[in-house]
């Protein structure tokens, strides 16, 4: 009788044998499939191969500026247009010839044409009124060298040219500055540069054709007389030769 119970003891250990390698399977099977988890994910290190594209992305944008250097002429072309609009407007805004038109112009071409070719008149009576009315602290030194050029001469003439007293004999030969205050101002005229040799010192200034000359009283105007009405014959001579 002692024997029965030492053989039911044993049963219960297979099973607790049996019980305990099962988890053991189960748990080599979760260990293996954890294992073989990662290789599954290898294709995941492949992703950025698919960023490949976007390094080509520069690529694209090159034909952008191709077009831009197309499309420069265009701009260029643009900004002719307002040239032409402008030249339109002229011509629009240009009067158009008609006969009463054409007629004042030949008139004053006429009239330009005759004060070329006839001689220039002496206006003496105006030039006296001009010293009549002007207020000039020089007034009478510029009377003074007014009579000296005209004593040189009947050939010389006076008028009011540029506001201001001049004389002249078949062109121009001088006239006063009446806006300078310090002295009596008086500016000839040498065309071409010719007869403005002076070794007197009445001359002043380096200009091409003309030069000036300063009388900063009655006693200097005396004491230029001379040089003055040396100056002007040579000036007359020149015209006539």
């Amino acid at each position: 009788m002692a024997s029965m119970p030492a053989r039911s003891a044993s049963p219960p250990r297979k099973q607790a044998s049996t019980n305990k390698k099962a988890p053991g399977r189960k748990q080599a099977a979760s260990k293996s499939s954890s294992k073989k988890a990662p290789a599954k994910k290898a294709p995941a290190k492949k992703a950025p191969a698919k960023k490949a594209p976007a390094k080509n992305a520069p690529a694209k944008s090159a034909p952008s500026k191709k077009t831009a250097a197309k499309n420069a002429p265009a701009k260029k072309a643009s900004s002719k247009k307002p040239a032409t609009k402008k030249a339109a407007v002229q011509k629009a805004s240009a009067p158009k010839a008609t006969p009463a038109r054409d007629a004042v112009q030949a008139l004053a071409a006429k009239r330009a044409i005759n004060e070329a070719l006839t001689p220039l008149h002496n206006d003496g009576s105006a030039v006296e009124a001009y010293f009549r009315e002007i207020d000039h602290p020089f007034k009478a030194e510029m009377e003074a060298v007014r009579a000296i050029i005209l004593g040189v001469s009947d050939k010389i003439s006076e008028r009011i040219k540029w506001n201001a007293p001049s004389f002249f004999y078949k062109e121009d030969l001088g006239a006063f500055h009446p806006r300078a205050t310090e002295y009596a101002h008086l500016i000839l005229l040498f065309p071409g540069g010719a007869g403005m040799d002076d070794k007197s010192g009445l001359l002043e200034g380096n200009h091409k054709d003309r030069r000036e000359a300063k009388f900063h009283s009655l006693d200097d105007v005396k004491t230029k007389k001379r040089a003055l009405e040396k100056l002007v014959k040579n000036w007359l001579a020149l015209r006539d030769g």
